[in-house]
Order: C-alpha cells, then sequence, then structure tokens
C-alpha cells in the first residue's frame, strides 16, 4: 500500500499539478480546496505528509497545521506560500511544520520533499 500525501490549495491549477507530480512518484494523493475540507481529508486519511497553503478560505493554513499537530504531532507539514519568507515567523512555534516552499515552486523541490518527509 502506498503512503497518503494530502495536498491542500485553494487554486485548482496548484491542487492538479501537485496530485500528477505525486502520483508519478508513486504515493496516493488526496485532496482539499479549504481548511474544512483539509480536516475532514486529514482525519478519514491519516497522511504520512501534508502539503498546505498558507492562505485558504474559511480556515487558514496555520489554524489547520495546529489543528492536525493536536491529532497527529508526528505528520509531518510543508506549507507553499507566495510569501514564504515572511510567513515563516507565523508558523515556527508548529512543530510538525518543516519548511514553507515559495510558490512558484520547481517540481524537483516537491519530489524532494516527498523522499524527505513521507516517512
Amino acid at each position: 500500500m502506498s503512503k497518503t500525501i494530502l495536498v491542500v490549495d485553494d487554486q485548482p491549477g496548484i491542487r492538479i499539478l501537485l496530485e500528477e507530480v505525486i502520483r508519478n512518484e508513486g504515493y496516493h494523493v488526496t485532496l482539499a480546496e479549504n481548511g474544512i475540507e483539509a480536516m475532514e481529508e486529514f482525519k478519514q486519511h491519516h497522511p504520512s505528509l501534508v502539503i498546505l497553503d498558507m492562505k485558504l478560505p474559511g480556515k487558514d493554513g496555520p489554524t489547520v497545521a495546529r489543528e492536525m499537530e493536536q491529532l497527529s504531532p508526528s505528520t509531518p507539514i510543508v506549507f507553499i506560500s507566495g510569501l514564504a519568507e515572511e510567513e515563516w515567523e507565523e508558523v515556527r512555534t508548529i512543530e510538525s511544520v518543516r519548511t514553507i516552499l515559495a510558490k512558484p515552486f520547481d517540481i524537483y523541490e516537491i519530489k524532494d520533499i516527498l523522499k524527505e518527509y513521507s516517512v
């Protein structure tokens, strides 16, 4: 059984791109477009890794990350953001957060993250 990666982003193009890259690397992918869906998918699928957008409708990324961390502190979270450097301060206290990738990101960065963090 392949590991599950949860991708959360409100932009369909980013979700589709990440889904394709992650599936091609041999992982199962679940998708969510907002914080509420993200929590539902997280509880249902228990992913090995979460790739989470900072800015989401409803619940923002940091709020979702804190909720996920309460449920499963060992699940790594990687944020993606258009303002990665500025937003690191906001999430650095969330222990599950491993890094923030700046948008636009490189496909090879995603592949490296999959290898490093999908435990």
